[in-house]
């Protein structure tokens, strides 16, 4: 099946990445300028901290907040000398000491980046390791033929003592002249960030990602792709000049929008990308997933709702089930979602139904560059899948917190705020020397207070002799309030 990719890059703060397959949003990216993306990045860093605790270090890298390194990720090579061979983390490195991490995890919410100093660099076709002495072929290349080639032609490259790699499910098919030039072109790369991180004081950035659209580009141009369609003539030159450097053959199928209306309008993006955002998506056979991201793990729920009832309902639930394997893969490939996920399947009874959804959800991840993990069916219906978090999901860049819920999506009633300020009256009208205290609290909320607690207020006066006056503020958020006294 032919696909295309479509670059909106025309607005500066914002660039996005479509890559649609017969007419189907199959990838998507986003980048804002306000959100900068560091995964890939390369810095000399300085360790700040030693936690023996969590057998981990945190390293300044220049960053807000600090970076966190865990043990297995530090290179034996930054190892102190340790006379009593003791391999606990306050032994084998120092604060103080210096090193080069590169960012395997973006900070997301409050959690600071994840760091490695097992460096790689992805080429076109291959990805090179410095430190490392592995050879190996993405799994995603699955034919054993075909990997006993690659591997063969990698073999007989020339590749320096002190180095492994790995090549790329793009590699597929690749004569070793392609493979032996994107090898030249790492190596080149590695030289210069290894010279700069010697002249350089920690912390400071050595080697910055290529920006979203050559990211895009590098690891989505395949040979299905028949055409790239670039709303902006300067990222259109830049896209056809990376273009020619790693697969000259392709710089024909590189076009540039011209036509009046936005790009993602005119091929009828926005609607389906307009969807992503939304907690509910809607399955062909009338059920639903509902998907919900918190900071823990992602969970997901299907449901039948209207769907075609079969002749069984474990014939129903098995075909939505099936259905919403298929929706599920694709929906975490477009959001971007990584950790721990758990969906919960409609129940079935059959043991063999169970096995057909399983294999079809693992059969749809496959297409998933990112590294998963898909567990079983539980008798609860639950199925746990990990999957790597590549970059931030899609909502990092676009989405704030809402102010007045604060990211848990919903508010207290106004009966509850209101019985909340009624609470606090009646601890300060107990202290000595006020005379008058006026609680200020949202509009709804002194509505409220005053026609439906007036009876609890005029008590309260009474018994602490005290004037008590309730004032609505239309600009307070919810969950605010004030109380003002006065002597």
């Amino acid at each position: 099946m032919s696909s295309k990719i479509f670059i909106n890059a025309i607005d500066p703060e914002e660039c996005r990445i479509a890559k649609v397959t017969e007419g189907k949003l199959e990838e998507f990216h986003i980048e804002n300028a306000a959100k900068e993306i560091t995964h890939g990045n390369i810095y000399k860093g300085i360790i700040t901290r030693v936690e023996p605790g969590l057998q981990s270090v945190f390293v300044d890298y220049g960053a807000e907040r600090h970076g966190f390194l865990q043990k297995q990720e530090i290179h034996p090579d930054y190892f102190l000398d340790t006379p009593s061979g003791d391999q606990s983390i306050k032994n084998i490195v120092k604060r103080g000491q210096e090193l080069l991490v590169q960012v395997s995890k973006d900070p997301v919410m409050k959690k600071g980046a994840m760091l490695s100093t097992y460096i790689s660099l992805p080429g076109r076709y291959i990805v090179l390791m410095p430190g490392t002495d592995n050879i190996g072929v993405s799994r995603k290349i699955e034919k054993e033929e075909e990997r006993l080639r690659l591997k063969g032609l990698v073999e007989k490259m020339k590749l320096p003592q002190g180095f492994g790699l790995i090549v790329r499910t793009a590699g597929a098919n690749c004569t070793k002249t392609d493979l032996a030039k994107d090898l030249r072109y790492l190596l080149r790369l590695w030289k210069n960030i290894s010279k700069k991180g010697i002249g350089e004081d920690a912390p400071s950035l050595l080697y910055k990602e290529r920006n979203l659209v050559l990211r895009s580009i590098r690891d989505y141009l395949t040979p299905e792709v028949d055409e790239i369609v670039i709303d902006d003539e300067a990222v259109h030159h830049e896209v056809r000049d990376f273009i020619n450097i790693i697969s000259p053959k392709h710089t024909r199928i590189v076009k540039l929008h011209q036509s009046p209306g936005p790009i993602f309008s005119r091929f009828n993006l926005e609607d389906q990308i307009s969807r992503i955002f939304e907690s509910r998506v809607e399955l062909k056979s009338g059920g639903s997933v509902v998907i919900e991201q918190t900071e823990a793990l992602v969970a997901i729920d299907v449901n039948s709702g209207k769907g075609i009832h079969k002749k069984s309902i474990e014939q129903t639930a098995l075909a939505t089930n099936l259905d919403a394997a298929e929706e599920i893969a694709r929906q975490l490939r477009l959001r971007d979602m990584g950790g721990l996920i758990v969906v919960d399947f409609i129940d079935m009874r059959e043991s063999k139904h169970r096995l057909e959804v399983e294999k079809a959800l693992k059969n749809h991840m496959k297409e998933d560059k990112a590294r998963t993990k898909i567990g079983r069916i539980s008798k609860f219906g639950l199925l746990e899948l990990s999957r790597q978090r590549i970059r931030p999901s899609i909502e990092f860049g676009s989405y704030l917190p809402c102010r007045h819920c604060r990211g848990k999506g919903m508010l207290p009633s106004a009966e509850t705020q209101a019985l909340g300020l009624l609470r606090k009256l009646q601890l300060e009208t107990l202290k000595d020397g006020i005379t008058e205290i006026t609680g200020v609290v949202p509009a709804n909320v002194a509505d409220y207070l005053l026609n439906n607690k007036r009876k609890e207020i005029l008590d309260l006066e009474m018994r602490r002799e005290i004037s008590i006056r309730i004032e609505g503020d239309a600009d307070m958020m919810p969950k605010e309030s004030r109380i003002l006294r006065r002597p």
